[in-house]
C-alpha cells in the first residue's frame, strides 16, 4: 500500500500559491466508460482568460469543466486540426479562440456563464485570438479522441491543478 499525505486546503488558498505564468492544469478524459488518460496543460499567460481557465479546472468560481464534453473537431485530418470542449454552461459549439502549432491551448469566454477551450492537435496555425498555454503531456489522449466517430462521447471526468510542494 502506498503512503499518502492528504492536506485539506481551500481552493482559494491553493490558487494563491500558483505562479500565474506557469500553472499546470489537468483534464482527465474518458469515453466508452473508461478513463483514457490525463492531459497536462501549462497555462503560460497571466490574463483574465487564463485565470478563468485555471479557475474552471479547480471549480473555484463554482462552475467547472468537470463532466463537460468535447463538442467538436475542426479540420479533422488537416494541418489546422483542433478540438473544442469544456463549455461548462452551454456546450453548444459556439466557442472561438486562437491556436497555432501542436498542443497549443486557447480559451474563449463569451461571458461569465460560458466558455470553451480549444486544443490544437496538428502543426498548423489558425489565428482567432490569443493562446493561453500548451499541452505539456497527454496530447495522444486528445488525438485518440479525434479518431472517434462521435467526439461528444468524450467527457472530462476530473480536472484540477498540479500544486508544487
Amino acid at each position: 500500500m502506498m503512503d499518502v499525505c492528504v492536506v485539506s486546503r481551500k481552493v482559494s488558498e491553493i490558487i494563491k500559491t500558483l505562479n500565474p505564468e506557469s500553472t499546470i492544469t489537468f483534464l482527465d478524459m474518458a469515453w466508452e466508460g473508461l478513463t483514457r488518460g490525463r492531459v497536462y496543460i501549462r497555462v503560460s499567460k497571466d490574463t483574465t482568460q487564463a485565470r478563468q481557465f485555471v479557475g474552471l479546472c479547480t471549480g473555484q468560481p463554482g462552475s467547472s469543466f468537470l463532466n463537460t464534453r468535447l463538442n467538436r473537431v475542426v479540420g479533422k485530418g488537416k494541418q489546422y486540426e483542433c478540438v473544442f470542449g469544456g463549455n461548462y454552461n452551454f456546450n453548444d459549439n459556439s466557442g472561438h479562440g486562437s491556436y497555432g502549432g501542436v498542443g497549443k491551448v486557447t480559451f474563449k469566454s463569451n461571458s461569465e456563464k460560458s466558455g470553451q477551450f480549444c486544443i490544437s492537435t496538428n502543426r498548423g496555425d489558425w489565428h482567432l485570438g490569443a493562446v493561453i498555454g500548451r499541452v505539456e503531456s497527454g496530447l495522444e489522449v486528445v488525438k485518440a479522441a479525434v479518431q472517434l466517430n462521435d467526439i461528444t462521447q468524450v467527457t472530462v471526468v476530473d480536472c484540477g491543478v498540479v500544486v508544487p510542494l
